[in-house]
This record gives structure tokens, C-alpha cells and sequence, in this order.
């Protein structure tokens, strides 16, 4: 039988230092200052109040200022996590050596599982499946994606299946786009991160390395209620700019990035800073991506290979 390991228990003063140190966060990056600003005022009148007295559970307390939280911010990249290992030990600049040998053995675990890409796929009609499951880096993935784009540009159609792509790195967007329109630079979306203040325009690129698919195929891409963050954000992306077809199930609705900062060895609090503001509706996909061809998850690539043959029927 398994045995939970042990909890962190909290003392009074470190209970109380951690609530003020997310309350202060909330006031200094979170995204949206107004909501920061009356979620830092709730949990410090929550601790005034004496709400939080009796939890010296560091478990009980993430689940109950998560819960909290979400009453004021409902934001799904933003809460508290509990962890068992701790995250105040074995920083960057404790251990530069062993920090290096982390980065090298994640590339070598990247790079091994293809970037999160899944070999290529090509179904009846010369339609081209591309599934992957994270956004990698473009420093790091770009190369690779580079080469798999190429590789589509022959393609009569093209399918993307997110439905279990939880996101990562939103900088990847632009490289997979750039191959699905032409020449013209084309403006995605713009990206605001109010703890660094700094406010990114992110654009197609109008010089390509390798063939492009083009902006005249048809595009689908396959969602699901696993789809998130920088997922969402390329199939909203491509939905407003009438480049996809979006088939599946209503997405969770994660466009703001986060920031987690350990508040003590075992609590992580991440503060969402970063809103995404899509060039075509002004608005992000907070609520989640609807689908155009609304059908369950697991039904979407067969869905979409049946609309795509009629698409490629009518096109001859």
C-alpha cells in the first residue's frame, strides 16, 4: 500500500509571511492591475480576519488560497501548488554545474522525443497530419519544425491535432504560421508582460528557410478540453484570420502567462502576467476556443479528413 509522504507543516509567522508575499505580487505583476489590486486587498483581509488560523497544512493552504483566488481571478494559469521536493534548494546560482547539466539532459530529452512532434502522417487525398503535444522554444525547436514544414508543402490539405498540445512557448507560433500564409508579413498577436513592462508584436516571416504550404490549402485544426495556453493561442491565431477550420470541443481558456515564485520551501504561487491581445478581434481566448465544426474530441480527425475531401472534391 502507498504511503503519502509526509506534509510541510507551517508555522503561524511563515503562514502569514507567504499569504502578504502573493498578495503583493498580485498588486505588482499581475496582469490585469485592477483584479490585482482586489485580490491583494481579499487575502489580506482574509488573514485579518483570522481566516487562515488553524491551517498548518502547506496542502491545505494551497488548495484553500487557490480557491480563493479563483473567486476574484478565475484564471486557470493562476494559483497555488503544493510541492514535496524543495523549491528554495539547489538554485542556478547555487550550483551553476548542476543547473547546466539539468538544461543538457532536458535538450537531450527534447530532442529525443522529437520536440513533442509525432511522426508525420498523410492520409487518402495527400491530407498531411501533423499532431504534437507542447510548443518547444524556437531556438530550440525551430530547425526541426523548419524541416517538418517543408516536408507538408506538397500537401492537398493539412491537419494539426492539439488535442492534447498543453502549450509552452507561444514564440513558436509565428515559425509554424509563417509557412501557412505567403510573402506579406502578417500580424498575429501582441504580447504584454507587466512584470518585465515590456509589450511584444508577434508577425509572420516573410523570408522562410524552407517551401512554404501556402495560404490557399486548407488548414483544420483539431482541439479538446486538454488544449491549452499556446495551443489555444495558434488555433485562436489561425481561426481569426479565417487561415483554419477549427474542429473538436471548447478549449480550457489559458491566455495569460505565468510567473511561480516559491513563497516557501514547498508553495509555488503563480501570478498570470502576460495577456495576449489577438490582432483581429482586439481580445484574447480567455473563455476558451469554440470550435467551428463542434463535434466530441475524439471524433475530430475523422471529422475533419471527411470536411477536407469535400473542400478538395469542390476545388477540382
Amino acid at each position: 500500500m502507498a504511503v503519502a509522504a509526509p506534509d510541510a507543516r507551517l508555522a503561524p509567522q511563515e503562514r502569514s509571511k507567504a499569504i502578504q508575499d502573493i498578495a503583493t505580487q498580485f498588486e505588482k505583476i499581475y496582469f490585469d492591475p485592477e483584479v490585482g489590486q482586489r485580490m491583494a486587498r481579499d487575502l489580506r483581509s482574509r488573514l485579518q480576519r483570522g481566516e487562515y488560523e488553524d491551517i498548518t497544512s502547506s496542502r491545505e493552504l494551497a488548495k484553500v488560497l487557490s480557491a480563493h483566488i479563483d473567486l476574484i481571478c478565475k484564471e486557470s494559469h493562476t494559483g497555488v501548488v503544493y510541492h514535496e521536493d524543495d523549491q528554495l534548494a539547489g538554485s542556478p546560482a547555487a550550483d551553476a554545474a548542476a543547473f547546466e547539466r539539468r538544461e543538457e539532459e532536458r535538450l537531450a530529452q527534447l530532442r529525443a522525443a522529437n520536440y513533442y512532434f509525432a511522426p508525420l502522417q498523410r492520409f487518402e487525398g495527400n491530407i498531411a497530419l501533423i499532431r504534437f503535444d507542447g510548443f518547444a522554444r524556437p531556438d530550440e525547436a525551430g530547425a526541426f519544425v523548419d524541416s517538418l514544414m517543408s516536408e507538408v508543402a506538397d500537401a492537398a490539405a493539412l491537419v494539426f491535432d492539439l488535442r492534447g498540445n498543453t502549450g509552452g512557448s507561444s514564440e513558436l507560433i509565428p515559425v509554424l504560421a509563417s509557412y501557412l500564409f505567403d510573402d506579406e508579413p502578417i500580424h498575429l498577436f501582441t504580447r504584454s508582460d507587466r512584470k518585465r513592462g515590456t509589450s511584444t508584436e508577434s508577425w509572420t516571416r516573410p523570408a522562410q528557410a524552407a517551401k512554404r504550404f501556402g495560404s490557399r490549402k486548407p488548414v483544420y485544426i483539431l482541439v479538446g478540453k486538454e488544449t491549452f495556453s499556446a495551443a489555444e493561442n495558434f488555433a485562436y491565431t489561425m481561426q481569426q484570420l479565417k487561415r483554419a477550420t477549427i474542429v473538436g470541443e471548447k478549449t480550457r481558456g489559458g491566455s495569460h502567462g505565468a510567473f511561480g515564485k516559491p513563497v516557501t520551501p514547498h508553495l509555488v504561487a503563480h501570478v498570470a502576467t502576460i495577456s495576449t491581445v489577438n490582432a483581429v478581434s482586439k481580445t484574447d481566448f480567455g473563455t476558451g476556443v469554440l470550435p467551428d465544426l463542434a463535434v466530441p474530441a475524439a471524433d475530430a480527425l475523422p471529422a475533419a479528413l471527411a470536411v477536407a475531401r469535400v473542400a478538395l472534391a469542390h476545388a477540382h
